[in-house]
């Protein structure tokens, strides 16, 4: 593993001592929600100077109902809309790590017709944007990985890459968490963790579920030695959560 990042859950004044206690990075998560965009300059400005000691920054767009395959192409063009704000605020924020939702809804659309106008989107969205950005693919609702290997690796563009998010594939896909890790592979450059019992997606802390994270983090060091790790529980499961990584002996591996 890289480094290890804590995610803010939009909880930014709570979680950045966290950060600075600990010596982390911090993934910026309140401009998600395009409902309060008119907050944002004002959350620019506060957050730009709260993350002035941090030196690693990361950023989760929006991602409600986006749908960069769709084959409605004015979904296409407000999933554009949304996008290209989230970047212009994480530029704004220097943050060098951008989080996007994936996107593929099972049973909505033939894959065979979806990942080409993805892919599409995607090339025409990272045409204009510098080699030191780098864009994580998140899991949300996919059955298993097999969708987000083939639009990966249909872009091929190292700024590229996939944000497993453990959580997710656990409560949502019918793929076991070790099986995304070991087909994603060296794809993986992100990751969410978080704990859940299978029926939702709880974001509970790492040992409050039933996700086996000793054989997940293991697999990952195996098959995505790259990879981020970012905690992504409920505000108050990230100390815990960061305590467990210490305790196995995970912490000692950043590089």
């Amino acid at each position: 593993m890289q480094r290890i990042v804590i995610c803010d859950n939009a909880d930014f004044d709570a979680v950045l001592p966290l950060c600075l206690l600990e010596g982390l990075g911090i993934e910026l998560q309140s401009f998600h929600d395009p409902t309060e965009v008119e907050d944002y300059p004002a959350w620019i400005e506060h957050q730009s100077k709260g993350v002035q000691p941090i030196d690693f920054r990361a950023f989760h767009g929006a991602f409600g109902d986006l749908n960069c395959g769709s084959y409605d192409p004015m979904i296409r063009d407000v999933s554009l809309q949304r996008m290209t704000l989230g970047y212009q605020t994480a530029s704004k924020l220097n943050a060098t790590h951008l989080v996007f939702h994936h996107g593929y809804v099972p049973h909505t659309s033939w894959p065979q017709n979806w990942i080409p106008r993805f892919v599409q989107f995607w090339k025409s969205f990272l045409a204009d944007k510098p080699e030191d950005m780098y864009f994580h693919l998140e899991n949300m609702l996919e059955l298993s990985p097999d969708i987000m290997c083939e639009t990966i690796d249909g872009l091929a563009d190292p700024r590229l890459s996939a944000c497993l998010d453990i959580g997710h594939a656990h409560c949502n896909s019918t793929t076991p968490v070790l099986r995304w890790v070991e087909k994603l592979g060296k794809r993986i450059e992100y990751v969410h963790m978080h704990d859940n019992d299978g029926t939702s997606d709880q974001h509970r802390a790492i040992g409050e579920g039933i996700i086996p994270f000793q054989d997940v983090c293991n697999a990952l060091n195996e098959y995505s030695p790259n990879a981020i790790w970012a905690l992504e529980t409920h505000t108050n499961g990230l100390q815990k959560s960061y305590d467990w990584l210490k305790e196995n002996g995970f912490t000692s591996l950043q590089v």
